[in-house]
């Protein structure tokens, strides 16, 4: 499996935008166990999503609301 790279990953806030939610949703889905933890960025601890995690979120969501 290849390693990712920090620049290859996303944010609270770009995650959000892609699921057209607000960061306060997705922390709250956090919280609530409803998505995994991502990786943290290890300087400053910010939440790292890689693009296939978004998608795993996006597919479970999808499939929740069928």
């Amino acid at each position: 499996m290849p390693k990712t790279k920090i620049r290859d990953t996303l944010s609270v806030s770009q995650v959000a935008e892609v699921l057209q939610v607000t960061p306060r949703t997705i922390k709250n889905w956090l919280k609530a166990n409803k998505i995994p933890e991502p990786a943290r960025h290890p300087g400053n601890g910010y939440r790292m999503w890689t693009p296939e995690e978004v998608e795993d979120i996006r597919r479970c969501r999808q499939e929740s609301m069928a």
